[in-house]
């Protein structure tokens, strides 16, 4: 059975988004402005519709030094990419990462990814099977350690960036500092 059409609804959603819509600044404008700061943030959370950082950390979605990176889990090595771009484009010395409780990650495993992939990609078995989809297996502190350990130790995150693990209660709406550390040179 196809999957319903959302597009219209998205669309109708964007109609009436332009009914009140204020262009930003444009990016060199934005960028300049980060880079002379030097207070920028990336913040890297779970795709989840029930987590939006925007809400959680009490800010406007606006061009103002703070940029979210999203992907299943909240998972560093899905966001090591973009983190190394965003630091090319604005500088920003602070990457927070924040995983929450109840996350899908903790659920569906990579063996079960690996799973689903291989019955509609059966070509691309051997690189399926290699490939880590970040699967949360023990707690929710210990994934935000690991992710904090592995950016804090990538070539590819500028020396002297600061970053800090949190650990988001999803029933509560309480965020707590897990860990931090900072990428040396």
């Amino acid at each position: 059975m196809p999957s319903p059409d959302v597009l219209p609804g998205l669309l109708a959603g964007n109609s009436k988004f332009t009914e009140t819509y204020h262009a930003p600044p444009g990016l060199m404008t934005v960028v300049q402005a980060a880079r002379s700061s030097g207070a920028g943030v990336i913040i890297i959370s779970c795709s989840d519709p029930r987590l939006n950082p925007y809400q959680i950390f009490g800010m406007e979605p606006t061009p103002k030094g703070v940029t979210m990176v999203r992907n299943a889990g909240g998972r560093a090595i899905d966001a090591i990419r973009t983190i190394s771009v965003l630091q090319t484009i604005g500088n920003p010395k602070t990457v927070v990462v924040v995983h929450h409780t109840d996350c899908g990650m903790t659920h569906f495993h990579d063996s079960v990814v690996r799973e689903r992939l291989i019955e509609f990609a059966p070509q691309e078995k051997e690189a399926i099977e290699a490939t880590r989809y970040g699967e949360i297996l023990g707690s929710i502190e210990d994934s935000v350690r690991e992710d904090v350990a592995f950016l804090s130790a990538s070539p590819f995150v500028t020396p002297g960036t600061r970053i800090v693990g949190l650990k988001y209660d999803i029933s509560t709406g309480v965020a707590t500092q897990v860990t931090e550390a900072t990428r040396e040179s």
